[in-house]
This record gives structure tokens, C-alpha cells and sequence, in this order.
């Protein structure tokens, strides 16, 4: 038999899947002017470029370090495009080879 209670658990709001979209990527097309200035640490704005032909961005302090590419690229154009914001964190520098955290901010 079962009755009216207060029990403890409590429906949580479905998580959008925009906010859990986190992954490492390298960026390439590296731009030695910027990643120069980059540490370990250091966020990135991470932005969609529509022309000559959309890929993602990554800026700091709003010169273009690179761009990103990888598995979850279509997941995070489609997250930029429904309005999302997105950080990238530096996470390593070997040589010009920057290697950032990509997560919702």
C-alpha cells in the first residue's frame, strides 16, 4: 500500500546538454604572436566565425589565437548558435602546441 508521504527525493530540471559540454582540444592554426603570450591557466573567449567558412575560435583579449576542430565541433557550433557561451583554458604549451579545456561558462 503505498501513501502520501514526504519523501526526499525532488525532480531536478533536465539538464540541457550545452551545459555539460566540456573537452580537450589542441588549436590549430596556432598564431605565435598570440599563443606567445599565452600561460597555463589563461581563458580563452571561444566564438563561431561564420566567414570564409564557420569554425570556432578561440581570442585572447581579442586577438584570434587559433581555431579548434575535434570530435564535439558540430556539438559546440550548435551550442554557440542556440546562444551558449563558451571558455577555453589553457592547459599545457609545448613548443606552439596549445593544448585548452573547452567548457560552458
Amino acid at each position: 500500500m503505498s501513501g502520501s508521504g514526504s519523501g526526499g527525493w525532488t525532480p531536478s530540471a533536465p539538464s540541457n546538454p550545452c551545459d555539460q559540454l566540456s573537452f580537450f582540444s589542441v588549436i590549430t592554426s596556432p598564431q605565435p604572436a598570440v599563443i606567445g603570450q599565452l600561460g597555463v591557466g589563461a581563458v580563452l573567449n571561444v566564438a563561431l566565425q561564420a566567414t570564409p567558412q564557420t569554425a570556432i575560435v578561440v581570442d585572447y583579449n581579442g586577438a584570434v589565437a587559433g581555431a579548434l576542430t575535434g570530435t564535439k565541433i558540430t556539438n559546440l557550433i550548435s551550442c554557440l548558435q542556440n546562444g551558449y557561451d563558451f571558455t577555453a583554458e589553457v592547459i599545457s604549451i609545448v613548443g606552439g602546441k596549445c593544448t585548452v579545456r573547452v567548457k560552458a561558462k
